[in-house]
C-alpha cells in the first residue's frame, strides 16, 4: 500500500518550534515532531488532504487520527469523529449550555486568562486562553510581545472581560495573518511596547473593578528567532503561490510562519496554507525562483 506523509500541524515545546509529520502506511500513522530552526529542509503540497488528529480538552495533548481519514471538505481540518472528540467550539459563549460538549463545560471551568497581544506599533489585539495552555496559544499565534493583564476562574469571566475590553477600547481579537506577514519584518522596540501596554492598561482600569496586572509583560522575539536574524525589507511572501513550496534553510518561525533562506533571499509562507495536505518532505534545498520585492500591507 502506498506510503506517504502529509502536515498535521506546527507547535512548540522544550526543544523549540516544530512541524507535525504524519507519515501513512496502510492505514496507520506514525508521527514526526521536525524541528526545522537551523536545518534546511523542502517541503511541497501535493493533492489530497488528511485528518490533522485529535485534541484531548482534559489532558490538552494532541493525537494522530485513528482512522486516518482523508477529508473530503475543503474547509475542515479534521474528520468528523476527531471533531466530534475534540468538541470544542471557540465561540462558546453564544451557546446554550445544552449545546457545549461535556469536554468543554468542563475545560471552560478551568482558570483562564485575558491578555494582550503586541503585532506593531498600535496593533494591540486582546484575547484569552486557558491558563495551562497560555504560552502555547501566544506562540500558536506569532504574538511579538504578549501582557498577562488577568487571571480569572473559568472562560466566562475571561470571555466578558475581553468582549468589554475589545468593545470600549475597540480593540480587535483576531489579526489576519496576512496583515501579521506584512508586519514582520518591522524591526519592534520593547520598551516602546511596554509603554504602549501600559497606556491601555490605564484605560482598562477604568472599565473593570480589580486592574490589570503591570507585572506579566513578555518579549517572545529570541523564541520565533533565536539567532536574531534581521529580515530584509525585500523577503518575499510565497504564502499564496501556486506551488505550496517551502525550500531552504528554516531560520524562524513565528506562529504559522515560517521564515527560510535560500540563495541569499529570505522567504516566508504561512502554514496554515499547508497543513492538512499530503506533502513531499525531505531534508535539503532546492533552487527557488522569485524576484525580490517588499512586502506592504496594501
Amino acid at each position: 500500500m502506498e506510503s506517504f506523509t502529509s502536515l498535521s500541524g506546527y507547535g512548540f515545546d522544550s526543544n523549540g518550534s516544530f512541524l507535525r509529520l504524519d507519515h501513512h502506511l496502510s492505514g496507520t500513522i506514525n508521527r514526526e515532531l521536525f524541528y526545522p530552526i537551523g536545518k534546511s529542509f523542502t517541503l511541497k503540497r501535493e493533492l489530497g488532504r488528511y485528518c490533522t488528529g485529535q485534541f484531548d480538552l482534559k489532558t490538552l495533548e494532541n493525537d494522530v487520527c485513528p482512522n486516518a481519514s482523508e477529508l473530503l471538505s475543503p474547509k475542515a481540518n479534521v474528520c468528523f469523529d476527531c471533531f466530534d472528540f475534540i468538541g470544542f467550539n471557540p465561540a462558546f459563549y453564544h451557546l446554550e449550555q445544552h449545546q457545549i460538549s461535556p469536554q468543554q463545560r468542563a475545560y471552560n471551568q478551568t482558570e483562564h486568562i485575558v491578555y494582550l497581544a503586541y503585532f506593531a506599533s498600535g496593533l494591540i489585539k486582546v484575547g484569552i486562553s486557558s491558563n495551562e495552555r497560555k504560552e502555547h496559544r501566544w506562540k500558536e499565534q506569532g504574538a511579538r510581545f504578549i501582557a498577562h493583564i488577568f487571571t480569572v476562574p473559568n472562560a466566562y469571566e475571561a470571555r466578558h472581560i475581553e468582549e468589554k475590553i475589545s468593545s470600549r477600547l475597540n480593540l480587535p481579537e483576531v489579526v489576519l495573518g496576512r496583515k501579521k506577514r506584512a508586519l514582520l519584518n518591522v524591526k519592534l522596540d520593547f520598551a516602546l511596547a511596554t509603554s504602549e501596554f501600559l497606556s491601555l492598561m490605564n484605560q482598562i482600569d477604568t472599565l473593570l473593578p480589580t486592574n490589570a496586572n503591570r507585572e506579566r509583560i513578555f518579549d517572545m522575539e529570541k523564541f520565533y528567532n533565536p539567532t536574531g536574524i534581521d529580515l530584509m525589507s525585500t523577503i518575499i511572501d510565497v504564502s499564496d503561490h501556486a506551488d505550496g513550496k517551502i525550500s531552504g534553510k528554516c531560520f524562524g518561525l513565528y506562529g504559522d510562519i515560517v521564515l527560510f533562506e535560500n540563495g541569499g533571499q529570505q522567504f516566508m509562507c504561512s502554514l496554515k496554507k499547508l497543513i492538512s495536505y499530503k506533502v513531499t518532505f525531505s531534508e535539503g534545498e532546492e533552487k527557488v525562483d522569485f524576484e525580490p520585492q517588499q512586502i506592504s500591507l496594501f
